[in-house]
């Protein structure tokens, strides 16, 4: 459990790019964030139960249970989470859908966090 006082915005990044995840988490902290992060869908739904995030960046294609299914999942968990979907392979229509369920924005990957926080705005 972390520190009530802690008034840093807190965002959950899942992405199964390890490599990719952990760069963007530091960006994120060294931005002032409270980064929590998950490789997976159950990782990602068992951290924002323990604690939702304000803020979401979500890989659209993970292995077992897609991004959209994460997507739609945070989002009934806390509706007010808001949620940036990342994709790699360029899928636009996939993307939209995703808006459409209610995330704010979609980035194509590579995004550095400077793009994440732009989506957000």
């Amino acid at each position: 459990m972390h520190d009530v006082s802690d008034d840093r915005p807190s965002i959950l990044l899942c992405d199964d790019d390890e490599v990719f995840r952990e760069r963007l988490a530091r960006a994120l902290r060294e931005r002032g964030f409270d980064v929590r992060t998950a490789a997976d869908f159950d990782r990602a739904v068992a951290s924002a139960k323990h604690d939702s995030p304000e803020f979401a960046v979500v890989d659209l294609r993970m292995p077992g249970r897609s991004g959209l299914e994460l997507l739609r999942e945070l989002l009934a968990i806390d509706p007010a989470t808001r949620v940036v979907v990342l994709t790699g392979y360029g899928s636009i229509a996939t993307a939209i859908d995703a808006v459409r369920l209610g995330a704010v924005h979609y980035l194509p990957k590579p995004a550095d966090a400077d793009d994440v926080l732009d989506a957000f705005t």
